[in-house]
């Protein structure tokens, strides 16, 4: 019988595409036979090394080919592979590893300090294998250690089952410490059909990966072109010159961007936009936020043959609705309708559904949803209801069936009984042309319970007080939407993937009260 195996397309691809391009990254580039005779390499590598079926196989690496050969060797051997966040630091690698129970951590050389400080601490961690240098921790460099193993496909003494986990993806973490999405074969595999067909990724295509792979929105939005036989282009970071650079030279076809992402581009003065040629561009992905309509604006003028597709997508089920490119301009920060295969809902706190144009919690079954959280029974009653997965976010359906993220429950501002909507208010004073970045919290207040205070990073060069903001606001929200105070900052922490981080807004105003 044939199973729904994660690792099974890039097997199949080899055959199908041998000689034609798989990955390239940093000068480096690879055909699919190539890609998976390393991949075979290094399942033959971990099979050496005692690891087995269940085994949890840690990586912590910026973006390369490495970390999909990390993968994808994982799913052939049966092993759950575990991406850490780069950006993380020594404790923070700590409760991952811990946490996931992995018994080695593939790291980026560049780690090697931080990594030293939590090696004793990291319980379960028998092997460390560093990439691109030998490091003072690693027992074993990468390259040196596959280069050493067959590159013939693993013979493995168990079966693999669509069922059986073969990720686990931490989430972002915007309330706190990350809970880790149990992700089966399955699951992952349906992402990257789904996706293939809902954002109209075919073969002949180019796909460009400018996010970080450890999370879950470059990943399941690169994958696909794997999927289909594509060529992937890879940059190690984000920057906004380099992502224009690599669309024009390698003629790139899909990509993702958070909107963090895009801001960062169309901060570019005209002068360097207009020096790269970005016609290649037939999709783009927009994920993490709404976007701001006037960052929507930007991106239908600079990319003008491309399909915007804006979805709402989570670690715990890759994605469920997306607004389709022909609704762009009548779709107000909407992220539209069920995607394939998947089914949503809204619902008060009693769990009933409710009527269009009335705020619900979003909750979302289908396909793709994770399985639980590992180790974690508490987070995943509170998050399932039966079938039904839900997150915390607050949803609102328009008269066209059009769903729109209206913001987090926990965000939600209660303000003399009325519920105030962070996100609504954002909107708004995004269009303020001083304004480069803004959140929007409830802080506690005597009379009205909580009040709204905006925080507010403005555009380079630009000043501005408290009540020009303020008054920025008049004749386009209802009074006790306005803020009764703004903070000014030189940042807001989001994660990579363009989320506000509000609960660390929240500790730094309760330090400042203090």
């Amino acid at each position: 019988m044939q199973h729904m195996l994660f690792g099974d397309p890039i097997r199949q691809n080899a055959i199908r595409y041998g000689e034609k391009e798989a990955l390239s990254c940093q000068g480096k580039r690879f055909t699919y036979d190539q890609f998976n005779r390393r991949i075979n390499r290094l399942s033959n590598a971990l099979l050496e090394a005692g690891v087995t079926k269940g085994d949890k196989i840690a990586f912590m690496l910026v973006n390369c080919n490495e970390l999909f050969e990390v993968m994808f060797a994982c799913a052939k051997v049966g092993a759950v592979f575990v991406p850490i966040n780069s950006r993380f630091v020594g404790p923070e690698i700590e409760y991952v590893l811990n946490n996931s129970e992995a018994v080695a951590l593939i790291y980026g050389s560049e780690f090697d300090a931080e990594v030293g400080t939590i090696v004793d601490q990291a319980k379960d961690v028998k092997l460390f294998v560093s990439v691109g240098g030998r490091g003072e921790v690693a027992s074993l460099e990468y390259e040196t250690w596959i280069e050493t193993c067959g590159d013939g496909e693993p013979v493995l003494s168990y079966s693999i089952e669509e069922l059986d986990t073969v990720c686990i993806m931490y989430t972002g973490g915007t309330t706190g410490y990350p809970k880790g999405a149990v992700r089966s074969h399955r699951s992952m595999y349906l992402v990257a059909l789904l996706f293939s067909i809902e954002f109209g990724i075919g073969r002949g295509g180019k796909g460009l990966v400018a996010g970080p792979l450890y999370g879950a929105a470059a990943l399941s939005t690169s994958v696909p072109n794997l999927l289909v036989g594509n060529p992937v282009h890879i940059l190690p970071k984000f920057h906004p010159v380099e992502v224009l650079k690599a669309i024009d030279t390698e003629k790139t076809t899909s990509g993702f961007l958070a909107p963090p992402m895009f801001d960062a581009i169309f901060s570019l003065p005209e002068e360097v936009l207009g020096q790269f040629d970005v016609s290649s561009m037939k999709t783009l992905i927009s994920v993490g936020a709404p976007l701001h309509s006037s960052t929507k604006e930007k991106i239908m003028a600079y990319f003008q043959d491309v399909d915007l597709n804006e979805f709402y997508g989570a670690t715990e089920h890759g994605g469920s609705t997306n607004l389709f490119p022909e609704y762009q301009a009548d779709k107000d920060r909407s992220v539209g309708v069920p995607m394939l295969g998947m089914e949503v809902k809204l619902v008060d706190d009693e769990g009933n559904e409710v009527p269009a144009g009335q705020p619900g919690e979003f909750l979302v079954k289908g396909l793709t949803l994770c399985d639980e959280y590992f180790k974690n029974p508490e987070a995943t009653a509170e998050a399932f209801h039966g079938e039904w997965l839900g997150l915390g976010d607050m949803g609102v359906q328009d008269e066209d069936g059009s769903y729109s993220i209206v913001d987090r429950k926990q965000d939600m501002i209660l303000s003399g009984a009325l519920n105030v909507y962070p996100a609504e208010i954002e909107g708004v004073l995004h269009r303020h042309p001083k304004i480069m970045d803004v959140a929007v919290i409830g802080v506690p207040d005597s009379k009205w319970g909580e009040a709204v205070k905006a925080i507010v990073v403005l555009k380079p060069g630009e000043t501005a007080d408290a009540q020009e903001i303020i008054d920025f606001c008049e004749g386009r929200l209802a009074r006790y939407k306005k803020p009764r105070s703004v903070d000014f900052v030189d940042e807001l922490p989001r994660s990579l993937q363009g989320k506000l981080l509000k609960y660390k807004l929240r500790e730094m105003m309760a330090a400042e009260v203090k």
